[in-house]
């Protein structure tokens, strides 16, 4: 039996991309991918990485969120989704894999009897199918019942997963005289929800399985720069979080052949403007966050002297674990140049914090727009709107003196 593994995704890319460079290490056979993508707006980067995998890519308008995709799936109404599926692992784009053998565990499971075979029958309001990771059979699927047709708000699908008095997933095949199983225990699951890493923490595990640090938060910097070698490279080399990727914009053409200087490093990008438009590079900041907000977990805006000590990075995504509402972090104390190299202490006021001591989360950057081109201050005004949407509570501070700003 063909198992197709069918993925929604919003605009969580990088995601996808970790989960194909996972995949390509696992046991594939007698499995087809299908990434379905929640979104209104064309993004040429997934139908292309999916020609490269050789899985299929469907699109479809971001109404429902994933539990009305997946109840396109059962109706059997997504057009573009395989027509003869039989047996569906469905994933959130946050599900990681932890064994090679991950997709065999889950039909193992699928025994005499079993409705569905989950990644976590959690407890949480009540019991519940985490909607993140589950295997279930057309038969099984096709009798499921939503609490509207279609889905469109995500009450109704909490409803679905968890918070209707009766007719939830795990009710309802619960009804059909059936069985749900966990295919392991959480600990040990070949699949782990980084949503929930405050709650179990399986990314040092999962990293000395499939290498590197792929999955590790990912960090975004954008920095603009115009006509001078970009020292900040040198610095970020040297992280102890390695998962970041530097984005440099010169602003304007680079007449200078600065890109001839720049490492041949795959975390760094290097491009340039069509023509220079001055202003500090704040055009720049504003374009850059615009269109690559989705490639990151958390984004730093930033310049191209600015200097971050080795454990720079790794703390502020520290206190974002310890502090999930944060939106933000941001240093306590930075070296400045304005103050002739003495330590200042920052704060959230104008004059007082600098944008390259700030890491904001990749959702709220999309948020909440770059506005001014034009004041010097430009950085401070983007901050104060981030301020007035989500509140200053919402900023965390990071202790230690592992910035300078150049």
């Amino acid at each position: 039996m063909i198992v197709t593994i069918a993925i929604c995704v919003y605009d969580r890319f990088h995601n996808i991309e970790h989960f194909f460079e996972c995949f390509e290490k696992c046991d594939k056979t007698n499995t087809e991918v299908v990434i379905i993508h929640n979104h209104d707006t064309e993004d040429l980067r997934y139908p292309q990485i999916c020609e490269q995998y050789g899985a299929i890519y469907i699109r479809r308008p971001n109404i429902g969120f994933d539990i009305a995709a997946m109840q396109d799936v059962c109706r059997n109404r997504l057009n573009g989704f395989p027509e003869n599926w039989q047996r569906l692992l469905w994933l959130a784009d946050d599900a990681i894999i932890m064994a090679y053998d991950f997709v065999q565990q889950f039909n193992k499971a699928m025994r005499k009897g079993v409705g569905v075979a989950c990644m976590e029958i959690s407890p949480y309001v009540r019991n519940h199918i985490r909607s993140s990771g589950f295997m279930i059979d057309r038969p099984i699927a096709e009798r499921l019942k939503f609490p509207a047709d279609p889905i469109t708000t995500k009450q109704q699908c909490f409803q679905f997963e968890h918070r209707a008095r009766s007719g939830t997933f795990y009710d309802q095949i619960k009804k059909m005289g059936l069985t749900i199983v966990q295919v392991e225990p959480k600990q040990t699951s070949p699949l782990w929800d980084t949503g929930y890493h405050r709650r179990l923490d399986r990314k040092a595990e999962h990293e000395r399985k499939f290498g590197d640090h792929k999955y590790s938060d990912k960090v975004l910097i954008i920095c603009p720069i115009y006509k001078s070698y970009p020292a900040i490279i040198s610095s970020l080399i040297m992280q102890t979080h390695q998962n970041w990727h530097l984005m440099l914009i010169h602003d304007g053409p680079d007449t200078e052949n600065v890109s001839s200087q720049v490492p041949d490093d795959p975390r760094i990008t290097f491009m340039e403007t069509p023509k220079h438009g001055g202003c500090w590079g704040h055009y720049i900041r504003q374009t850059a966050l615009h269109l690559f907000h989705d490639k990151a977990d958390y984004i730093i805006v930033t310049n191209p002297d600015n200097f971050y000590a080795p454990p720079a990075l790794a703390y502020m995504i520290k206190v974002f674990e310890t502090h999930p509402s944060a939106i933000a972090t941001y240093f306590s104390q930075i070296i400045h140049s304005y103050t002739n190299w003495k330590v200042m202490n920052c704060r959230l006021e104008q004059g007082f914090i600098d944008c390259g001591g700030v890491m904001v989360r990749a959702e709220v950057a999309a948020a909440v727009p770059w506005e001014s081109i034009s004041d010097h201050s430009a950085d401070w005004f983007w901050f104060q709107d981030i301020i007035n949407k989500y509140g200053a509570g919402r900023f965390q501070k990071v202790e230690g003196v592992v910035f300078v700003h150049n």
